[in-house]
């Protein structure tokens, strides 16, 4: 069975900020961090082709939390930071992952 490490989340902008959604990213889990951040900036570039901004990170994620229902929050943070945080949806709440270093695409 593999175990997921890392996970990727990409947001696209129309116009700030508060008009984001997020976008499905080509691949989402993956065993490592840097297998994710190996493919986070074209995934970025590829979502910003239609959003006039868009931001992605790649986030650590305790595997074990995967055989919890867990809830992935995100929030695009100033200068353009994306931060990533899991809950699990069991009432108790643990931040698994957490990226400070997300990166951003602008058209």
């Amino acid at each position: 069975m593999e175990h997921i490490a890392a996970i990727m989340v990409l947001v696209g902008c129309m116009q700030t900020t508060e008009a984001c959604r997020e976008v499905p990213a080509p691949t989402v889990a993956f065993e490592t961090v840097d297998e994710c951040r190996e493919l986070l900036s074209p995934a970025i570039e590829a979502t910003s082709t239609s959003f006039k901004h868009a931001y992605g990170a790649c986030a650590e994620v305790d595997p074990a939390l995967f055989v919890e229902d867990a809830t992935i929050e995100w929030q695009v943070k100033a200068p353009g930071r994306l931060q990533v945080e899991v809950k699990v949806d069991d009432g108790s709440y643990a931040v698994a992952a957490r990226s400070e270093s997300g990166a951003k695409a602008r058209n």
